[in-house]
């Protein structure tokens, strides 16, 4: 009898194993997919303003955070396309203004019959005469001699003050002559008062015309007039050119 107590017992054991190691040991448990966090909102403003930056960024973290290095990249691209399309904008925009200014610029001249007079044909100067806060316009030309008898050309410019000072015309402008590419030298004339109304100067809003002479290297040579601010980091030019064809 206590034998079969015991083989009875047994039994149960057995059997309770069974019913916990067997659940137990078909349990499967799937493996959880990574997690990443969202693409990070500072990285990609970084990014687009450093496009070097975020390239950087996409290189390294697109294993790890696939998602931000791929908002990254993203921003960095449009960043750069961006620079690019801007700077060819304002490179054709600075071009055209250039090209604007040479072509407004430029007005004929030709000798008169008076032969001591360079008289103007068609409009006098250029459309666009502003140079920074001062408009300038080349008027008109005569042959002339300095005070030791060489040939000369006295240039008569209209100048109107348009900054908050008072200034002179030599003091606001730089106006070179030149004849086949090389510099005229400034003239001094027997009429001091004449040539010397460039150094006058005059008040805000004030237009006045002034005279300065150069000396000519020959009569025939067309006179090619380059007027510029002094003291600016602008490279805007009037050029204006005067022939004296006989």
């Amino acid at each position: 009898m206590a034998d079969n107590n015991y083989q009875n017992d047994n039994q149960n054991d057995n059997q309770n194993q069974q019913y916990y190691q067997g659940p137990v040991q078909n349990m499967n448990y799937a493996p959880e997919p990574p997690k990443e966090e969202k693409a990070s909102v500072g990285l990609a403003i970084l990014s687009f303003f450093i496009p070097l930056a975020g390239l950087i960024i996409f290189i390294t973290d697109k294993s790890k955070k696939p998602k931000t290095a791929k908002v990254c990249g993203i921003c960095a691209l449009v960043s750069f396309i961006i620079s690019v399309a801007f700077s060819v904008i304002m490179t054709v925009s600075g071009g055209l203004f250039a090209s604007s200014i040479l072509d407004d610029g430029d007005s004929s001249y030709s000798q008169g019959e008076d032969a001591g007079t360079v008289q103007a044909e068609g409009e006098d100067s250029a459309a666009n005469d502003t140079l920074g806060d001062y408009k300038c316009t080349v008027k008109g030309a005569e042959l002339c001699k300095d005070y030791e008898g060489k040939d000369a050309v006295l240039v008569t410019f209209e100048f109107t003050n348009n900054s908050s000072d008072a200034a002179s015309f030599d003091i606001a402008l730089d106006a070179k002559a030149f004849q086949d590419g090389i510099g005229l030298e400034s003239a001094y004339l027997a009429d001091e008062e004449t040539d010397g109304l460039v150094d006058v100067e005059i008040k805000p809003g004030v237009t006045k015309e002034v005279k300065k002479a150069y000396i000519l290297r020959d009569t025939t040579t067309a006179v090619e007039m380059e007027i510029a601010e002094w003291l600016s980091f602008d490279d805007s030019k009037i050029v204006t050119t005067i022939e004296i064809a006989k």
